[in-house]
């Protein structure tokens, strides 16, 4: 499974992504289940079809942000740009 987190996006195939909206994932499962229910439900736990678009994840070894702190900074970039 290693090998598919080194997929570069531009070589990601959006057919063979599954769609993130068909992902279900019961609230009140453990966290162990929850994670098995979402690798049993994805081609590629890596990447999603999310809309007209291709969500690619990754991990850092040693990160110290959470997730949603990596994206507060993503959008104060953005909006830096804009």
């Amino acid at each position: 499974m290693a090998e598919l987190q080194k997929i570069p996006i531009t070589e990601l195939r959006r057919e063979d992504l599954t769609d993130m909206d068909e992902i279900v994932i019961d609230p009140s499962e453990s966290p162990r289940e929850r994670v098995r229910s979402f690798l049993e439900q994805v081609n590629n736990p890596y990447a999603q079809n999310v809309g007209e678009y291709i969500l690619q994840v990754g991990y850092m070894d040693g990160a110290q942000e959470t997730l949603e702190e990596r994206m507060v900074t993503l959008a104060r970039k953005q909006a830096e740009v804009l």
